[in-house]
């Protein structure tokens, strides 16, 4: 039977730390609270101060355990033993006070438990086991497998750190352009993207619309050229010469960005900006931040009219490239011969054009743009393979068919739709055949109409906020010729074309939508352009009110409307009278016989696009007078004057579907396109021959105004003259629906030259000319 042993000869609290020590190497706190004598322990205290109690055979081991603790020890560890060694040990290690805390029962509870939870080497005696794998093993493992965990720990802490981070850096950042990003010459730090997109708009649009060049032929040009006098000349005779004599020996052009097509993509850019910093990660952003990033600003034209512009200043270096090409007549493919020549480099001008109209004085922009010596784009091997390859497609023919009807149409009649463009491509430039689908649509529309169907539907349009719609009468149909010429397309030219195979293609009738877009009715056949008609212009810088007529102009009668069954168009109602309140400028018109500055000169020239295009369709023209002076840039006999309100053009719609008329423009060119359902009239002209009529004189005006010296031709010279038009419009079965002749007396034009103060006259020049001939002459016989 176990007995209690008396407190003083208890263990002290010392030796139980001490002990706990050596078996686990784990420093138990003490709980200070001491326990009144005579207290009953628990039931689980008492056994484990029990079994922790040992016979005095034990009394041998403290030596054993002295003996295995390394010399080094700071601290002795006294091993627990029985009887009056434990309690002197007590009073030694404090006295009475030490006692008591070591005979609390939570410390003997706590060193019993670390004893008993102790793993034990079995085999080996306690003291050794206690000695060698308690102090000396376990601190290295320990420190072994600490390791990894602190490893651990640190990429953790990082992870929450970086976490931490980008979950700021979203607060923060998460819809804002990251610091130092700018676009072109906008910083953009810190903005949303409505906010930076306001910004670079507000910056740079300005710019563009004001956006103005001169273009140099070369840099003596531009170094040489008295350019008030060029384009002084250049104005006076804009209208009077025809295109190809104005652009003889030109020198300087004048290009301006809404006639280029110049347009900034503002949503592009910021998304770019946006992009800074999140596609390019941190790296990226702190580069931004340090050094910033500006993402690039540039320009895009419309590529027509930068071709246009640019081969215009081809032609006047003198010979232009011209590449090899493919011609087909009555369904037989050749090939067209080329040459290298003269031309500008492209991307260069547009580059420069780019730069001048964002920089700080758009209006101002100065470019020598020299035609230099290139070979073709597109040899004569290429042109040879295209020429074979359209000659296959052509072969092998095409058949239409429509309801009960079929079209085998074969090489003759497919090769009036084929057209070819030149494409660049990784390896080089190509040539590209291709089937022009909308005059594909228009031909089969043709013959579905000759055939002796008629097209099911009616149209009318109106305008809506700018937007043109289209509306069909209830229980229209159409025949899907557009569907039908895409078809054709691939199968021609496109990954359908191989095959000796004829294609076959059926034409569907189509449901005709209530009301729809412009652009979508085009789209599937609908509505088809009906005619069309470009005229050109001098687009020199002395000619920018004139062309500014033209355009406000074309502004005006764009998207106008001739209504069906009879409706009549009037020039005069619709755009107005060309006045300053109306946006026009002071141009050179014809005044009197000769040409002098009026407001709104030039406008004629719109009139007489929109009757060569109504002339084509074939409609009946009411109304048109000739020009008092005859333009040889414009169709014989076929131009048309405006005088508002006396001198109108005017036509009638005498078809059964509305008729749209729209206009667009360059620099140099306007062109004005009927559009509705064609009604299928074949106009035929006949040109009579000119009768002579007065010739012209020669003036001379003085200008005080002008500089010492100076001498300009205003108008040039042209007899007096006669022509007369004949037209036939017929309906595709042939018959004759009406003819008219179109009568043109154009009076003669004086050459007129205007010369400064104190400037010898032409006829004194000319005098002393020949009075200095005669002189060299007189010299040359006598050997002197």
């Amino acid at each position: 039977m176990a007995t209690r042993r008396p407190s003083d000869e208890r263990p002290s609290s010392e030796e139980r730390r001490a002990r706990a020590r050596a078996e686990r190497r784990i420093v138990m706190p003490s709980n200070r609270v001491s326990r009144p004598k005579g207290t009953v322990r628990s039931s689980s205290s008492a056994t484990a101060q029990s079994s922790s109690a040992r016979p005095s055979s034990s009394a041998s081991r403290p030596s054993a355990r002295a003996a295995a603790r390394p010399k080094s020890s700071s601290k002795a560890v006294t091993p627990h033993s029985g009887g009056a060694a434990a309690g002197a040990t007590a009073k030694r290690a404090g006295g009475a006070t030490t006692a008591r805390r070591a005979a609390s029962p939570s410390n003997r509870f706590r060193a019993t438990v670390s004893q008993a939870k102790a793993p034990r080497n079995f085999g080996a005696p306690r003291g050794a086991s206690a000695g060698r794998a308690g102090i000396a093993s376990r601190p290295a493992a320990k420190r072994r497998s600490l390791g990894p965990r602190i490893a651990l720990a640190a990429v953790l802490a990082l992870l929450a750190l970086v976490g931490g981070a980008w979950a700021i850096d979203g607060a923060v950042n998460g819809s804002r352009i990251y610091d130092g990003v700018s676009v072109g010459a906008v910083d953009v730090s810190g903005m949303t993207e409505e906010e930076a997109r306001r910004a670079v708009s507000s910056f740079y649009e300005p710019r563009v619309a004001d956006g103005r060049a001169l273009i140099f032929a070369s840099e003596e040009a531009r170094d040489t050229l008295d350019v008030e006098s060029e384009l002084a000349e250049q104005d006076a005779q804009a209208e009077q010469l025809s295109l190809e004599e104005a652009r003889a020996n030109k020198q300087v052009w004048v290009a301006e960005s809404g006639t280029l097509g110049a347009r900034l993509s503002v949503s592009e850019l910021i998304s770019r900006a946006f992009a800074v910093g999140r596609d390019g990660g941190l790296a990226e952003r702190m580069e931004a931040a340090r050094n910033g990033v500006s993402v690039d600003v540039a320009l895009s034209f419309d590529e027509e009219a930068l071709e246009a512009l640019c081969s215009s200043i081809d032609e006047s270096a003198g010979e232009p490239r011209l590449d090899y090409g493919i011609a087909i007549e009555a369904g037989a493919v050749s090939v067209t011969e080329g040459h290298g020549g003269k031309a500008v480099d492209r991307a260069s001008v547009a580059r420069q054009l780019s730069e001048g109209f964002l920089g700080e004085a758009p209006g101002k922009v100065v470019i020598v743009a020299t035609p230099d010596e290139g070979d073709v784009r597109i040899g004569a091997d290429e042109a040879a393979r295209v020429a074979d390859e359209v000659q296959a497609a052509l072969d092998r023919g095409c058949t239409f068919s429509f309801e009960q009807t079929e079209w085998p149409l074969g090489a003759a009649d497919l090769g009036a739709w084929v057209r070819t463009r030149v494409e660049e491509r990784e390896e080089g430039f190509a040539l590209v055949p291709y089937l022009d689908e909308t005059e594909a649509a228009s031909g089969l529309l043709g013959l579905i109409r000759d055939a002796g169907y008629t097209s099911a539907a009616t149209v009318s349009f109106d305008v809506d906020g700018g937007e043109v719609w289209v509306s069909a009468r209830e229980g229209s149909r159409y025949p899907h010729t557009a569907d039908a010429a895409a078809q054709a397309q691939s199968a021609l030219f496109g990954s359908e074309a191989a095959g000796s195979d004829t294609p076959s293609i059926a034409i569907q009738w189509g449901e005709a939508p209530s009301r729809t877009t412009f652009d979508e009715a085009l789209e599937m056949g609908l509505i088809a352009p009906i005619s069309s008609f470009t005229t050109e212009y001098n687009d020199s810088p002395a000619t920018a009110n004139r062309r500014h007529n033209i355009h406000t102009a074309a502004d005006l009668l764009n998207n106008s409307i001739a209504r069906a069954d009879g409706g009549e168009w009037s020039f005069n109602d619709t755009v107005g009278e060309a006045n300053e309140e109306a946006g026009f400028q002071a141009a050179h018109a014809i005044i009197n016989g000769e040409y002098d500055d009026a407001i709104g000169g030039g406008i004629c020239q719109v009139a007489t696009t929109v009757f060569n295009a109504v002339y084509e369709a074939g409609y009946p023209v009411t109304e048109r007078r000739n020009h008092s002076l005859y333009i040889s840039s414009y169709p014989t006999g076929r131009d048309a004057a405006i005088a508002y309100p006396d001198l109108d053009l005017t036509w009638v719609n005498d078809g059964t579907s509305d008729v749209l008329m729209r206009s667009r423009y360059t620099d140099s060119s306007l062109t004005v396109t009927l559009y509705g359902i064609d009604p299928g009239y074949v106009v035929s002209t006949q040109t009579g021959d000119w009768e002579t009529g007065e010739p012209f004189k020669k003036r001379t005006k003085v200008d005080e105004s002008e500089p010492e010296g100076t001498r300009y031709v205003k108008t040039a010279g042209a007899d007096g003259r006669n022509v007369t038009v004949h037209r036939t419009v017929r309906d595709r079965a042939g018959n004759v629906l009406h003819e008219e002749d179109f009568t043109s007396n154009y009076a003669p034009i004086d050459e007129v030259t205007v010369v400064g103060p104190n400037t010898p006259t032409r006829e004194r020049e000319d005098a002393d000319k020949e009075a200095t001939d005669k002189e060299e002459a007189s010299v040359l016989s006598t050997g002197d």
